[in-house]
């Protein structure tokens, strides 16, 4: 058994100070009712009144503490799939037009293209059951900051904690991106089926489109299919510039001629890279987009294996605790009628 916060087993002390007031109250009840009613009073219901109270005492002490119980259970995982999650970083992403799901203000503190485009890599792996995966960053280049793994909480903390405001850069090559995903492809030398996700707003820094389309058909003949989410809305907007604690705007990103950038959501860079691979391109804004993608990458992927194991895993028992000592509560109650 492990306890998250152990912290509040200090408020067991209530139980026996409890147990101790309720002893001499139970005393002066027994001795006011031989006193000044002349009846002998039992005191054993009291005291197992009080004896229930000590108990429930007891249990939303320990719930609180948060214990848990581990056990072993029997996982269902899947292989033959690697997976290349690649997120643009570039300084467009910061425009604030992406707004986030209700739960995800819980993990990030704006509301950017970055940021929903982390909490859709974020979403893609909540969906994966044993498939390898990989993580690279990319604006004008390409860098690889998770290579191929299972540790899915490895990549989550990545994708959550990474600092944005120092990974922004000024730009974005899809070309270079995709061939980025394309080496850690042939460097891994792995004979599952290839799937890259690429997480972008389509804005390419390149004004001829012909080198993401090369590098596109280089994907397609190295036997990867990529997958483009757009992130961002189809409309232009400013990039804002914000304080070091980010709590407001201060101004917005400017080009060397002193105009102020706008940006919008490119879908059509996008729609050409997963077209000329065999892909699928989806809007991060589409309901139920991760699982969506998901399915179609298990459905294109060859040679899917399963395979049982037997993992062990930690049971919750706080919401246990605190309903075994409302039953006991309620039993208290009807006790002392």
């Amino acid at each position: 058994m492990r306890l998250d916060a152990p912290v509040f087993l200090w408020l067991l002390v209530i139980v026996p100070l409890f147990a101790w007031a309720s002893l001499l109250s139970i005393r002066r009840v027994v001795a006011w009712h031989a006193a000044f009613a002349r009846v002998q009073k039992r005191g054993s219901r009291l005291a197992l009144q009080m004896l229930l109270l000590c108990l429930v005492l007891f249990l939303v002490s320990v719930a609180v503490a948060r214990p848990k119980l581990q056990y072993p259970q029997t996982v269902f995982n899947r292989s033959g799939i690697d997976i290349v999650v690649g997120v643009d970083v570039s300084k467009s992403m910061l425009a604030e037009d992406a707004p986030l799901p209700a739960e995800a203000v819980q993990i990030f503190d704006l509301s950017n293209r970055l940021n929903r485009a982390r909490y859709f890599a974020l979403e893609i792996l909540s969906q994966l059951r044993g498939e390898r995966i990989g993580v690279f960053l990319f604006a004008s280049k390409g860098v690889e900051v998770v290579p191929f793994t299972r540790d899915y909480g490895f990549c989550r903390y990545v994708l959550t904690y990474i600092n944005d405001a120092e990974i922004t850069l000024p730009g974005s090559d899809l070309g270079e991106a995709i061939r980025t995903a394309v080496g850690m492809f042939e460097t891994d030398g792995s004979k599952a089926a290839r799937i890259l996700v690429l997480l972008s707003d389509g804005e390419d820094i390149r004004p001829d489109p012909s080198f993401f389309s090369e590098s596109a058909m280089l994907a397609a003949e190295k036997g990867v299919k990529i997958f483009t989410v757009g992130i961002g809305a189809g409309k232009s907007v400013l990039i804002p510039v914000r304080s070091e604690d980010r709590t407001r705007i201060v101004n917005y990103y400017v080009d060397e001629e002193g105009n102020h950038l706008k940006t919008r959501l490119e879908q059509e860079p996008l729609k050409t890279i997963a077209r000329l691979t065999g892909g699928a391109y989806a809007a991060a804004t589409e309901q139920d987009a991760p699982e969506s993608l998901v399915k179609t990458i298990l459905k294109e992927a060859r040679g899917m294996e399963y395979t049982r194991s037997t993992e062990l895993a930690w049971m919750e028992l706080s919401h246990l605790l605190l309903l075994s000592g409302f039953v006991i509560f309620v039993c208290g109650l009807w006790l002392g009628r």
